[in-house]
C-alpha cells in the first residue's frame, strides 16, 4: 500500500506542473453573443362577433419603477458579486494568512535582536571558587544590545518550503471558492429573471383569457352561447391566472432576496431584471465532447492544484521528520555594552564587555522513537493527502461529465421547446383567423375551444422559458466544472 501510495505521490506531484498551466489550445470556450431566439408576440384577433381585442403590450420602460427597486443584469450581479461576496473575501483572507506564514518562516534564519539594561545587587553571603564564604554587598549594571540566534537547521530549511505549498493551496482554493460564489450569483440571476419572465407570460395569457371572458359575457347577454358553463368556465380559468401570479409574485421576491443577499446589498433593496428577454447563452461548442472537457478540468480547476501543492507540503514535512536526526541546531548568543559595578553602592565608570556563546548539537528525541514515531505520523498525512487528491480528482471528472451530459441535455430541449410553443402560437392564429370559437349555422360562441388553445400557449411558454433558463444554467455549471470563472465569458454570452 505504501509503495503504491509513493509511486501516486510522485505522479501527482509531476502533474502539478501542468497544473498552474492554462487549458489547451485544442479547446477554446465559444465565446460569441448567441443567436437571439423570441417567441412571436401575443395577439389576439378582431373577429366579429363578438369583438376581441389585441391586448396592450407593455414594456417595462413604460412603467416606472416601485421605491427601493433597482433593475440588475448577469454582468452587474457578476461584478458585484466578486467584489462583495464574503466567501469570496474570507478566502482571500486565508491567502493572506498563508503569506504571512511564509514570511514568518523566512525569518527563521535571522536572530533576534534586543537592547536593553541589566541591573543586579547582591547583599548577603556568596561562595568564592575555593568554598570560602564571603558576606558581601555589592552591584553592577550592563546597558547594551545583542542578537540571539536558536535556529532548528531542519525548521529554517524546510518550513519556507512547507509555507510555500500551502499558500500556493490558500490560492488556489482562493480561487475555487470565487468560482463557486460567482456560478452561486449567476444561478440566483437566473431564478430572478425566469420569476420575471414567468409573470410577463402570467400576464399574457391572463390578458387573453380575460378577452375570452369578455366574449363569453358578451354570447351570454346576445344568447349566443352553445353552453351555459361557459362563463364559469372562463372565469375559473382567470382566477387560477391570478394565483399563479400571486405563486410568482412570491417566487420573484424569494429570488431578489437571495441575490441581495449574495452581492451583501441593502435587504429594503427588491431587485428585477433589467434583460429584456431570455435567450440561450451558447458558452460551447455543440461538437465538444465529455472526455475533451476532462482533460481542461484536470489542467485547469483549482481544487485539484491545491490538493496537489497540499501533497508536496505533506512531502517536505516527511523529509524533515525522516532526516530530523541528521539535521543539527544552532545556538548562538551575543552581547555588547558598558559593564560596571563594585561594593556597596560605588558606581564605577562603565566599561565595554562583549560576550558570545555558540552551541551546535544534535537531538534524538525520545532515544530516536519519538523521531520514527514523527515519520510514521508525516508519512500517514502524506498518504491521506495523496488518497485526497485522488478523489478530488474523481470528483472533478465526476462533476465534468455530469454538467456537460446536462447541458447536452438541456441543448436539446430547447429546440423541441421552441417549436412546441411556434405550433401553440400558430394554433391560436388560425383559431383567431378563422372563427375564434364561433361554431354552427347560428355562429354560437364557444369558449371551451379558446380556452384551451390559451392553456396550451401557456404551457408551451412556459416549458420554454423554463428549458432556456436551465439550459443556460447547465453552460454556467459546465463552464465551473472545468475551472473557468463565470465572470466576462459569461457576460459577454449573455448579452442578445
Amino acid at each position: 500500500m505504501r509503495l503504491a501510495t509513493r509511486v501516486l505521490v510522485v505522479g501527482l506531484i509531476a502533474a502539478s506542473t501542468a497544473v498552474a498551466q492554462p487549458p489547451a489550445t485544442d479547446f477554446a470556450v465559444d465565446r460569441s453573443p448567441p443567436a437571439t431566439v423570441r417567441a412571436a408576440s401575443i395577439r389576439l384577433p378582431t373577429a366579429e362577433p363578438p369583438p376581441l381585442p389585441a391586448p396592450k403590450e407593455s414594456s417595462p420602460k413604460d412603467e416606472p419603477l416601485p421605491p427601493n427597486t433597482l433593475p440588475i443584469d448577469l454582468a452587474t450581479v457578476l461584478r458585484l458579486a466578486n467584489a462583495a461576496s464574503p466567501t469570496i473575501a474570507i478566502a482571500q483572507a486565508r491567502v493572506r494568512e498563508a503569506l504571512a506564514h511564509v514570511d514568518q518562516a523566512d525569518a527563521l534564519k535571522l536572530p533576534t535582536l534586543s537592547v536593553g539594561g541589566i541591573y543586579n545587587r547582591h547583599d548577603g553571603l556568596t561562595q568564592q571558587q575555593d568554598g570560602n564564604l564571603l558576606t558581601v554587598s555589592r552591584q553592577n549594571m550592563f546597558a547594551g544590545g545583542g542578537a540571539a540566534l536558536r535556529v532548528d537547521l531542519g525548521d529554517a530549511y524546510f518550513q519556507p518550503l512547507v509555507a510555500r505549498r500551502l499558500a500556493a493551496a490558500e490560492a488556489a482554493n482562493a480561487q475555487a471558492a470565487t468560482n463557486i460564489a460567482l456560478y452561486d450569483a449567476a444561478s440566483a440571476y437566473f431564478d430572478l429573471l425566469q420569476a420575471h419572465a414567468q409573470l410577463k407570460v402570467n400576464a399574457d395569457i391572463s390578458a387573453l383569457d380575460q378577452q375570452i371572458l369578455t366574449a363569453a359575457r358578451s354570447g351570454e347577454k346576445q344568447g349566443l352561447l352553445k353552453s351555459a358553463s361557459d362563463v364559469p368556465r372562463a372565469e375559473t380559468e382567470l382566477a387560477l391566472r391570478k394565483v399563479d401570479r400571486q405563486e410568482l409574485e412570491a417566487r420573484a421576491a424569494a429570488a431578489s432576496a437571495r441575490l441581495v443577499r449574495l452581492l451583501v446589498l441593502d435587504p429594503a433593496v427588491t431587485l428585477v431584471p433589467a434583460d429584456a428577454a431570455v435567450v440561450p447563452i451558447d458558452l460551447f461548442p455543440p461538437e465538444t465532447q465529455a472526455p475533451q472537457l476532462v482533460e481542461v478540468a484536470i489542467r485547469a480547476r483549482p481544487e485539484l492544484a491545491a490538493a496537489l501543492a497540499q501533497i508536496e507540503a505533506a512531502d517536505l514535512r516527511t523529509r524533515q521528520a525522516r532526516y530530523a536526526p541528521l539535521i543539527p541546531r544552532l545556538q548562538a548568543n551575543y552581547l555588547n555594552g558598558g559593564f560596571g559595578g563594585g561594593r556597596n553602592g560605588a558606581h564605577p565608570n562603565l566599561e565595554n564587555r562583549s560576550d558570545l556563546d555558540t552551541q551546535l548539537f544534535w537531538e534524538l528525541r525520545g532515544l530516536g522513537f519519538g523521531n520514527v514515531a514523527d515519520t510514521r505520523l508525516r508519512e500517514a498525512e502524506r498518504d491521506r493527502t495523496t488518497l485526497n487528491a485522488v478523489a478530488v480528482r474523481a470528483q472533478v471528472a465526476a462533476e465534468v461529465v455530469e454538467s456537460a451530459k446536462t447541458a447536452a441535455a438541456r441543448r436539446a430541449a430547447v429546440p423541441d421547446a421552441r417549436h412546441a410553443t411556434e405550433r401553440a402560437q400558430e394554433m391560436y392564429r388560425v383559431l383567431s383567423a378563422t372563427s375564434f370559437g364561433m361554431i354552427g349555422p347560428q355562429r354560437q360562441f364557444d369558449a371551451l375551444e379558446p380556452l384551451l388553445a390559451v392553456q396550451a400557449l401557456n404551457q408551451a411558454r412556459l416549458q420554454y422559458l423554463t428549458s432556456v433558463v436551465d439550459y443556460n444554467r447547465a453552460q454556467f455549471r459546465l463552464l465551473t466544472a472545468v475551472g473557468q470563472p463565470v465572470t466576462d465569458v459569461a457576460a459577454a454570452g449573455a448579452k442578445p
